[in-house]
């Protein structure tokens, strides 16, 4: 094995590790972002009407939402750009070649 397949190989085992990573996270996101979303909605409704702060209470419930919609879409960006290095099909993704093929 040349040196240059070498650091192919390298680099590719690098990407490979990276998209197993970014896979497992974005699992773990969607999983749980949702969930986080809705319960961080349910405390802060819970504290605006409770206290009187409503306003404040409001703008971080805001910001909170924003903040882990934010995590969510860099997991899947991620996913997505190591997926396209590998030439990996999502396996949730409902585009097909043999479509491709018929038009």
């Amino acid at each position: 094995m040349s040196a240059a397949e070498s650091k192919e190989h390298l680099t590719y085992q690098k990407i490979k590790k990276g998209y197993e990573e970014a896979k497992e996270k974005r699992l773990k996101y969607r999983r749980y972002g949702a969930m986080f979303i809705i319960i961080s909605g349910i405390i802060f409704l819970t504290l605006m009407f409770s206290l009187e702060n409503k306003i404040a209470f409001l703008i971080l419930w805001v910001i909170t939402d924003f903040y882990c919609a934010a995590l969510m879409i860099r997991a899947d960006y991620k996913y997505h750009k190591f997926a396209y290095y590998l030439g990996v099909e999502d396996e949730y993704s409902n585009h097909t070649e043999d479509e491709e093929t018929e038009e």
